[in-house]
């Protein structure tokens, strides 16, 4: 009997060793869970800004290429149409330039109602032929960049300065402008 009761004693100290052991784990967890916690924050703060600019730059870029896309169409226009040619391809969907079109394009709109758009995304006003960009939420761009991004395309004409006095001669161009841009602290008000 003294053989099974030290035995039952020696297992209730096993037990006891464990249930510390345990506890001592789960507090262990706890202050690691909390730690991770502050530091993943943290970090997450530091890095809101750069989602901001990265959205900002991808659309940079993609005006970018549609200014390149541009210049050839004007191009080929006025090769196959004179300069008249221009002023219809001022009213083009810029998109229809590109080989293909961004994942991010909802397509051609009619005045639509920006709040019951998608945002992060790109659609062709057909109203007024502007291209717009709807930025993926207010904190994504600075205050000092816009919350969406509108452009359009321009015909431009350019008086030639080979002769100052004679001044019938004009170079007409295209041009991606950006228009009516509204910064973020204006929408917020």
């Amino acid at each position: 009997m003294s053989a099974r009761r030290h035995s039952g004693m020696a297992q209730a100290r096993r037990m006891d060793a464990l249930g510390a052991a345990g506890g001592f784990a789960l507090l262990e967890l706890a202050v690691a869970a909390v730690v991770f916690s502050l530091v993943a924050g943290v970090l997450l703060n530091r890095l809101i800004p750069y989602v901001g600019e990265s959205e900002y730059v991808a659309a940079k870029q993609l005006i970018g290429s549609l200014r390149t896309g541009l210049a050839v169409r004007s191009a080929r226009a006025v090769s196959q149409g004179g300069q008249g040619a221009l002023l219809a391809v001022a009213q083009e969907n810029p998109m229809d330039w590109l080989a293909d079109r961004p994942k991010n394009y909802l397509g051609e709109y009619y005045s639509p109602n920006e709040s019951e758009l998608r945002k992060g995304n790109w659609y062709f006003d057909k109203a007024n032929s502007t291209l717009v960009y709807l930025s993926a939420s207010s904190k994504s761009f600075s205050a000092e960049t816009p919350k969406f991004l509108r452009f359009k395309v321009e015909l431009l004409r350019v008086p030639n300065p080979v002769n100052p006095e004679i001044r019938s001669e004009v170079t007409e161009g295209l041009d991606l402008v950006e228009v009516d841009s509204q910064p973020a602290a204006e929408v917020m008000n």
